[in-house]
């Protein structure tokens, strides 16, 4: 297992991630959490596993105290469904009052070589990934967008936030070395600002803020975190959530398109996909009739219990019978297509619509 910002490989151990992380597990706060709201089916189901300061909101929100939430982008491409996560747990705390701040990474595309231009990662900036995000169902005029390179707040609350870094901070964080780009480096303060951003003065000053990410993106929390309490800000909260597995069996990755299903695919592409997705079924019909499979491996179940099936009595059901060997890998993948086609249309219905809502939804300059 290894787990950088820069990529995430090997089996995932989650338990020995929370104590190598040093965050701590969910399940201290979804009991108190439950008391003031309804659980989404992220809470409910383990996804979310571990949290800083969770506490600090479930207080905004019991006591009905302004909060916010940060949740980024990277528009080096379309927008898969282990990206949706992010704004699934953004759509639930903005229904429990939170404001939503959405920075698009433009800058982080291009200094970390996910794109040849920072024009191209802005272009895809407008003509995908905003649409994306309002037709997933983000309120009006309680979500703020921008586009990092284009935001002058960010540029000054970055340089700002820069006189309390070190370079010697920058390395044991994130581990650059003298040979790290000066743009990688910066780009963990741009982080930061983008993290604090609900915090200045120009909307409404210090609040509590919570950064739902995985936990590969944790140095820039332990970064923001430690500079906050340094320039008078709350320090922020953050939630970490599983990976989702790619249908390929190895990890979901944009750069991998057969391992991801976009949120732009054609339903007939999402279709292909998951009928060639690797499973957790017997390596026979027999077999796994005889032995049952194991869903806790399985790529179209993670589809199922993450995103296509709200219902936890029959998410249940078809876990059981899995397990049974009652039900087959290829009924699965025909019940999860056919879900997901559905979905897609309906989206991309709402996507085209969306397309001419960006301006409604978007930071302006002063």
């Amino acid at each position: 297992m290894a787990i950088t910002v820069d990529e995430v490989s090997g089996e995932i151990n989650y338990n020995k991630i929370i104590d190598e992380f040093g965050v701590s597990k969910i399940d201290n706060v979804v009991k108190e959490l439950s008391k003031v709201t309804e659980l989404s089916m992220l809470y409910r189901r383990g996804i979310i596993f571990a949290h800083r300061d969770l506490n600090v909101i479930i207080d905004a929100i019991k006591n009905h105290k302004k909060f916010a939430v940060v949740t980024g982008a990277n528009p080096s491409g379309s927008l898969h469904f282990g990206n949706k996560l992010f704004v699934d747990q953004a759509k639930f705390y903005q229904e429990n009052g939170a404001d939503v701040f959405i920075p698009i990474s433009n800058d982080e595309s291009y200094v970390f070589n996910k794109v040849k231009t920072i024009d191209e990662a802005t272009k895809n900036a407008y003509e995908y990934v905003i649409p994306t995000l309002i037709a997933l169902g983000l309120k009006k005029g309680k979500t703020h967008i921008f586009v990092s390179t284009k935001c002058r707040d960010i540029y000054e609350l970055s340089v700002r936030l820069s006189k309390r870094a070190t370079f010697s901070m920058m390395k044991d964080i994130f581990g650059f070395t003298n040979e790290s780009s000066p743009g990688k480096i910066f780009y963990g303060v741009v982080e930061t600002a983008h993290i604090l951003f609900p915090q200045i003065e120009r909307f409404g000053g210090p609040k509590p803020v919570v950064v739902p990410i995985g936990i590969d993106q944790d140095p820039y929390m332990r970064l923001s975190r430690d500079i906050a309490v340094k320039e008078g800000f709350v320090k922020p909260s953050s939630t970490y959530h599983k990976f989702i597995r790619g249908l390929t069996g190895a990890k979901m990755s944009g750069s991998k398109p057969n391992s991801a299903i976009f949120l732009t695919d054609a339903p007939e592409v999402a279709e292909k996909k998951i009928m060639r997705a690797i499973t957790g079924g017997g390596g026979t019909i027999k077999e796994h009739r005889e032995h049952g499979g194991n869903p806790d491996v399985c790529s179209v179940y993670d589809y199922f219990k993450m995103h296509l099936v709200h219902d936890d009595a029959k998410l249940k059901k078809i876990y059981d019978e899995c397990r049974s060997g009652k039900r087959t890998c290829g009924e699965c993948k025909r019940e999860a297509a056919e879900l997901m086609k559905k979905f897609l249309i309906n989206f991309h219905e709402k996507f085209e619509k969306a397309k001419d809502e960006v301006d409604d939804y978007l930071i302006h300059e002063r």
